[in-house]
């Protein structure tokens, strides 16, 4: 048959024809593969992951939690809970970081790649949002008086708990969203987990940009000696022999006791209940001593840690190493007052709305060379990715002038540093796998945004709908100036109280000296 003589119908093709082969490739459909085929080629992940898991539960909770090897049978169950929540969090957390560098390169096959993070993220959903709080709620239970209730009323409590953690997770978060980030319930979840790791990276970095600065320029280091460390060591060593001769008095109180009420009739037991007892009264009296041994055993410890490692930094500065390190915090310390100038220019009121993604030179500079890379790249969306990652940097970088500003900050609290050093409570190894979670969440959300689409079919089929990137740098921007803010007020505001109680001390030796 001759092509003249070909009907209209043989010439219009059959529907669906066209379907992929006039769609780019990135939006073409695939076959799926076997269950088989895809447990294989997703077999790296699943080795990092249990890799991950095993190495930071057997050796990074550890350190973090170190608690007594003597634990009734409840902490040692909750414990182990604890370090396996902890392990899946960042094993978890690594393979989405894996998952993203490889959406990135284009490495793996793109429906293994998709899988990839459809389970991650619902892992750490079910982790960040459900597991974790719980968890923590938990842990301060039994560090506080609500660990003597019942159990239905220690559910009662976590299920209070959880439900107002809940509708502030939803409801609240949500308020900060824009009206256009809707989409499946997923997708809510993740948007909302997102900006909860925008936030907390804002507050770190804006705590730990004004802590380096504070730390190296603002305060006078402390000069400490052997003498300085022995003393503290004394000091420990005398509350642990008055702890241990209290135990015993305790003891052995606690047996007279039981003795004594064995034998008493019911008459002496009566009378004893309404007047009081004297080994009664000194059982309480011993409580209360023990309770206060603990925790100035647990302040001695503390500073002991503290002054040792100032300790041992003082010695190797004087070495080739220290000096480096030296000149390193010297220039984190002036790149942190950098980031604070920067941002605060970009808001300077009566001026053009800016954010410091967009007008920050050194991220764009690290854009441009990654456009001159690959052409395909959005400059602005890298400049703003790359300062979200610069935001971890500051985070990592300042983490030991953190810890230190942290010490100050709660020195008018003793409890605080009693509780966040007890060995049973897992609480801050929660909360770093926490912190690590969402980092990496909203870092994978923001890089759904900022790739071009050939390069990120597997995370925006898998993802959804990404964060406005506009509003993200807004609200970035807002919370890291007011934690900076709040925090340098506060450190100037407990600087003068010091100089004001150390200029009292003087005033009053003066006086007795009179």
């Amino acid at each position: 048959m001759s092509p003249d003589d070909a009907s209209p119908m043989s010439m219009v093709q059959p529907p669906g024809i066209c379907e992929d082969d006039c769609l780019p490739p990135w939006m073409r459909h695939t076959n799926e593969p076997t269950t088989t085929s895809l447990l294989l080629s997703s077999s790296p992940f699943i080795l990092s992951f249990i890799i991950i898991s095993l190495v930071v539960s057997r050796r990074v909770f550890p350190v973090l939690c170190a608690g007594s090897t003597r634990q009734k049978p409840a902490e040692s169950y909750a414990r182990k809970a604890a370090t396996v929540a902890f392990g899946v969090t960042l094993g978890a957390t690594g393979v989405l970081a894996e998952l993203i560098l490889c959406e990135v390169s284009g490495w793996a096959d793109e429906s293994t790649r998709r899988t990839g993070f459809r389970v991650v993220t619902d892992i750490l959903l079910l982790m960040l949002t459900i597991v974790l709080p719980i968890m923590q709620t938990q842990s301060v239970m039994a560090e506080t008086r609500l660990g003597r209730l019942s159990v239905k009323w220690q559910v009662g409590v976590v299920f209070a708990v959880m439900t107002a953690w809940l509708w502030a997770f939803w409801v609240v978060v949500g308020k900060a969203l824009p009206e256009d980030v809707r989409g499946s319930l997923k997708e809510d979840f993740l948007a909302r987990v997102g900006v909860i790791g925008v936030t907390l990276m804002a507050i770190l970095s804006g705590f730990g940009c004004v802590s380096a600065p504070w730390q190296t320029f603002f305060t006078k280091p402390r000069i400490v000696t052997d003498i300085d460390l022995t003393r503290l060591q004394a000091g420990i060593d005398n509350a642990q022999e008055m702890l241990d001769s209290k135990s015993r008095r305790l003891s052995n109180l606690d047996a007279k006791i039981r003795e004594k009420n064995g034998s008493e009739g019911l008459m002496a037991k009566m009378l004893t209940s309404l007047r009081g007892d004297a080994d009664t009264r000194e059982r309480t009296t011993l409580l209360i001593e023990l309770d206060g041994l603990t925790k100035m055993k647990a302040q001695l410890t503390s500073d002991l840690a503290e002054l040792s490692k100032v300790h041992a930094q003082q010695v190797s500065l004087k070495s080739a190493k220290g000096k480096f390190w030296i000149t390193f915090t010297w220039c984190f310390s002036l790149y942190c007052l950098y980031r604070l100038a920067a941002t605060s220019m970009a808001h300077i009121p009566f001026k053009p709305r800016s954010t410091f993604s967009k007008t920050d030179p050194i991220n764009n500079v690290l854009a441009l060379i990654a456009k001159h890379w690959d052409p395909h790249l959005d400059r602005a969306a890298w400049s703003r990715q790359i300062g979200f990652c610069f935001s971890g940097i500051i985070i990592a970088g300042s983490f030991s002038t953190v810890l230190t500003t942290f010490r100050v900050l709660t020195r008018a609290a003793p409890g605080v540093i009693c509780y966040a050093i007890n060995g049973n409570n897992p609480n801050l190894a929660l909360f770093l796998s926490q912190i690590s979670g969402t980092y990496v969440v909203a870092s994978a959300l923001l890089l759904r945004s900022n790739l071009p689409p050939v390069m990120s079919s597997a995370i925006t089929q898998a993802l959804g709908a990404p964060i406005n990137p506009h509003f993200v740098d807004r609200w970035f921007d807002g919370v890291f100036l007011g934690t900076a803010a709040i925090t340098g007020i506060v450190l100037v505001t407990l600087k003068r109280w010091a100089k004001d109680g150390e200029e009292d001390d003087i005033e009053m030796g003066k006086r007795n000296l009179e």
